[in-house]
């Protein structure tokens, strides 16, 4: 399958959440893809709250675990769709089963970081951080975590990590950029993957920078380990 033709989830409004193909004129999708191209077994990433649009439509910005088939992704969202002007975080997971926990409300300068870890017999846990920045703190932001665990053997093994901007309804990339750090993928290969050129695909057309990864093997897993990725730009 072509990665850059994969169905892709969007935040949803208010209805259950649909998969739409980056060829839905209403959507807009700019993606990173890890690609271990083996099953990924723990997954972890920071991301910084970016600055609220000013504009119309809806916006989504998440991390998140997709299956072989595309049909499937296990996610931490940040989005607009549920309070226009203010951005929400929740942890998701699309389709057949579907799941949406309770959302929270963050800020521009708080961090969240997502560990995503499996059992290795199909239950996978999203365990999550929030770490209020300045703004956050001046509106009385506290600290806090929490965690989402769910039996996903029948949707096969996610085998790919993603960093996503989705825009909905028209929205635009118009809220700065995205900043992703501490990125850790393991995943069950011994194969050297993060030191190749195929490490990771990108959906064409938007400006990003990624500080070089590492990498360690313990028995038959292979860990990468990225300091930071950046979405500049559309």
């Amino acid at each position: 399958m072509n990665l850059l033709n994969i169905l892709l989830f969007v935040v949803g409004v208010s209805s259950a959440p649909t998969w739409q193909s980056q060829s839905d004129a209403a959507v807009s999708s700019n993606v990173f893809w890890f690609l271990p191209n083996a099953p990924i077994t723990r997954y972890q990433v920071t991301v910084v709250v970016p600055a609220v649009s000013p504009g119309k439509g809806l916006h989504g910005v998440w991390p998140g675990l997709q299956n072989q088939a595309g049909s499937f992704v296990y996610q931490s969202v940040l989005a607009d769709s549920n309070s226009p002007g203010a951005w929400q975080f929740w942890v998701e997971y699309c389709c057949n089963p579907d799941y949406k926990a309770q959302a929270i409300k963050v800020y521009p300068g708080d961090a969240i970081t997502s560990t995503f870890t499996t059992d290795g017999a199909g239950l996978w846990t999203d365990s999550w951080s929030l770490t209020p920045g300045p703004q956050g703190l001046s509106a009385g932001q506290t600290a806090q975590s929490g965690s989402t665990s769910q039996n996903f053997a029948d949707r096969g093994a996610l085998i790919r990590g993603l960093l996503a901007i989705e825009l909905q309804q028209n929205g635009a990339w118009d809220f700065g950029a995205v900043q992703w750090s501490n990125i850790a993928i393991t995943a069950s290969t011994t194969a050297p993957w993060c030191a190749t050129g195929s490490s990771y695909a990108v959906s064409p057309n938007f400006q990003y920078s990624i500080s070089a990864g590492t990498q360690s093997t313990n028995g038959g897993s292979t860990t990468c380990t990225f300091p930071n990725v950046r979405f500049n730009g559309p």
